[in-house]
């Protein structure tokens, strides 16, 4: 079984309203896809994973016409949004392909900004290829990364942001995990250019995501 990894950019900056409507609330970001599927009447339900205020998510919520059903739930340091959406074309031809091409798109899939998915989809080296050429117009497909399906690896990694496995790259490097800690945040702070407490929140984040998703 074959994967390839490979980033998703939607022309016009989001592939379905809800995504341009989350873009255009101050404060809340999206981060990843949980779920996603077409259903036999073209509707499609998807689990958003969100950060920022739930407040403000509740009141975009409110006035997006595309939105059927709804409901937000906090977690820890995300918020989890179910939706029950209307499809519009671009999603429908997207979330046709793996039935078509018999791939299977591996969840979750992160958000990269401007509106762009890093999307790893399993299956047979050739279909996979196909699946890809049959991406709709209007979407530019970038691949980066071809090789053996290793799940427990490519699922856990995808748990965490760009930033967030950058930041616990180099705090690896540089040995804050050794014992006795050879660095500290500040030392982290200097090599990344953000502030220490910054670093200490995105290594906390980190080390939630990642402990929840083998313990939890």
């Amino acid at each position: 079984m074959r994967y390839v990894e490979g980033q998703l950019t939607p022309d016009r900056g989001w592939f379905h309203p809800i995504e341009r409507r989350i873009q255009q609330a101050p404060g809340i970001e999206n981060e990843r896809i949980l779920q996603m599927q077409l259903l036999d009447d073209g509707t499609v339900t998807t689990m958003y994973e969100l950060s920022g205020d739930r407040e403000v998510i509740e009141f975009a919520a409110e006035h997006m016409p595309e939105l059927i059903t709804y409901q937000i739930s906090p977690m820890q340091d995300r918020i989890i949004t179910y939706a029950h959406v209307e499809a519009n074309e671009m999603l429908q031809g997207l979330l046709e392909i793996p039935q078509k091409f018999e791939v299977v798109p591996d969840f979750p899939i992160e958000f990269v900004g401007d509106g762009s998915i890093r999307l790893t989809t399993v299956g047979d080296e050739a279909q996979i290829r196909e699946a890809m050429a049959a991406v709709p117009d209007g979407i530019t497909v970038e691949l980066e990364k071809l090789g053996d399906y290793a799940p427990e690896n490519e699922r856990l990694l995808t748990r965490l942001t760009d930033r967030q496995r950058e930041v616990a790259q180099i705090a690896v490097e540089m040995g804050y995990y050794d014992t006795p800690r050879k660095v500290t945040y500040d030392d982290i702070a200097d090599e990344v250019n953000v502030a220490p407490g910054t670093v200490g929140e995105i290594l906390r984040k980190v080390e939630s995501r990642l402990l929840n998703a083998l313990l939890g």
